[in-house]
């Protein structure tokens, strides 16, 4: 249900004309946006200061995660409109299933974890919830549905992982290459382009469309927000 408060995008487009419709997602999601990708958590990787437990249990959750994003991208492919946007979605998943799964496993191997913990590790509620809703929207939904998690998905860790990648290297080499990943100009230009298609299709949607996407992108980051928290408290053993 859209808030009370929410823009129209008939609105902000009318009063920020060079602004497209991944703007008024963004805008419209607020401090769960900013949340998200000012989360302390993001900071201590760029810091060199992130708590090995913290991390592990990070990169545990993620890959779990990232299982059910292969699943959301293939979905998407299908759905697809275009044979250019079948094309990125297609180039971007063969990325994630080979040197990002490349990474997770080196990294998994210089944290000492083993191969028998990450493989059949069991998502945490928080992860679930995320999974769910990415996998949901993209199954069950409209390509238009999906299109706007996985944008938030990406997003969020393109603005960080720039704001990163400016601070000296971690010494650490997975919070540099986790940096690295999300900072170069391929993903930057993954991002760029979901923006893109997110902006051709959202303004063509009716307004109860056009909201159920406000929706899930804010319900997105809120859940952003949550994994990091959920990643962040096991510094402490929680």
């Amino acid at each position: 249900m859209a808030s009370n408060s929410r823009l129209s995008f008939q609105d902000f487009a009318a009063q920020t004309p060079s602004a497209g419709f991944s703007d008024w997602l963004a805008a419209n999601a607020g401090p769960s946006w900013a949340a998200a990708t000012d989360h302390p958590f993001t900071k201590a990787i760029g810091d060199d200061t992130m708590p090995t437990a913290a991390y592990v249990r990070y990169l545990i959750e993620d890959y779990t995660f990232v299982i059910d994003l292969c699943s959301t991208l293939g979905y998407l492919v299908a759905k697809a409109p275009s044979m250019q946007s079948k094309a990125k979605l297609s180039a971007f998943l063969a990325l994630v299933t080979s040197e990002e799964n490349d990474y997770f496993e080196r990294s998994f191997a210089a944290l000492g974890v083993p191969k028998e913990t990450y493989q059949t590790a069991a998502q945490g509620p928080v992860t679930r919830q995320f999974s769910d809703l990415l996998l949901q929207s993209a199954g069950k939904g409209t390509y238009a549905d999906g299109l706007a998690c996985l944008l938030c998905a990406e997003w969020v860790y393109l603005v960080w992982g720039l704001r990163e990648a400016q601070k000296p290297r971690p010494t650490h080499f997975y919070l540099a290459e986790w940096i690295d990943l999300h900072a170069v100009p391929g993903f930057q230009d993954f991002v760029g382009w979901l923006r893109t298609e997110m902006d051709n299709t959202g303004p063509d949607l009716d307004p109860a469309a056009q909201d159920r996407l406000a929706d899930l992108f804010e319900n997105m980051c809120r859940l952003e927000v949550a994994f990091f928290d959920a990643a962040w408290a096991a510094q402490d053993g929680k």
